[in-house]
């Protein structure tokens, strides 16, 4: 599998104004999932918009947009400039003749170590009452909380770190230390099946360590597709780094 990642350095005073006039303003910090999921769409279509993707913001540091892509930043390049949303091109930066910062990602082998960063919604999905047609979505940690003794309930912390921890090892990496960093109630935005905007309750983790590449194959495909579920949404998106980093 080819796998890009990519680099923009969004103009924020243009995404801002992109975001007001779709009626997307982010409300806070992690009320800009949808927003940005939004401006990839309209720069490269539904179907090339990179995902996962991480907003990384950083005290007195520019905000970049990363993001892993399938495609050539020429493919994705070509289709903004035939029909991206203007203002959604200039608030990528897309006019600028460097076009999209991007490096080619290599195959990582059997038994490579590297550090890990990785920012989650854990949640559990299951049918209702036995019904698979009503499939429904739960934090990770309720799920848990519900088939745990009641004089002993679970630590959220735990939870998370076990939800992610599963999800490295079947994705082909060894988890040999995990951390959790922090985790937060966050309330999001996301569309309705008619296409109205709601607000969205949960819970995210950040989540750091090291792990070791069992199956390199899995482990690529891992990249390419994020951990867990709303990766469209700026979650899932594992970012790495030399070990002990």
């Amino acid at each position: 599998m080819t796998l890009h990642l990519l680099r923009f350095d969004p103009d924020m005073a243009r995404a801002t104004q992109w975001f007001a006039s779709e009626n997307l303003l982010p409300r806070n910090t992690e009320d800009g999932g949808y927003a940005w999921h939004a401006l990839l769409a309209a720069s490269f279509g539904k179907v090339l918009a990179p995902k996962p993707f991480h907003l990384l913001s950083r005290r007195n540091r520019p905000v970049q947009l990363l993001a892993y892509s399938g495609n050539a930043p020429a493919t994705l390049l070509a289709h903004a400039q035939s029909f991206a949303d203007p203002q959604a091109f200039a608030s990528l930066r897309l006019d600028n003749p460097a076009g999209i910062a991007a490096k080619l990602m290599p195959d990582f082998t059997q038994g490579r170590r590297l550090g890990y960063s990785l920012r989650v919604r854990p949640t559990v999905r299951s049918d209702r009452d036995g019904d698979r047609t009503r499939i429904r979505e739960r934090d990770a940690y309720l799920a848990a909380l519900d088939a745990a003794d009641v004089d002993a309930p679970p630590d959220r912390a735990s939870v998370y770190l076990t939800w992610a921890n599963a999800r490295l090892e079947q994705g082909g990496a060894k988890v040999l230390s995990a951390r959790i960093d922090g985790h937060e109630r966050v309330e999001t935005l996301r569309r309705d099946s008619a296409r109205n905007l709601k607000s969205v309750q949960g819970h995210t983790a950040s989540i750091s360590g090291v792990i070791e590449v069992t199956d390199p194959e899995r482990f690529q495909n891992l990249l390419a597709r994020g951990v867990g579920r709303h990766r469209a949404f700026g979650y899932g998106m594992l970012l790495l780094s030399p070990p002990g980093s």
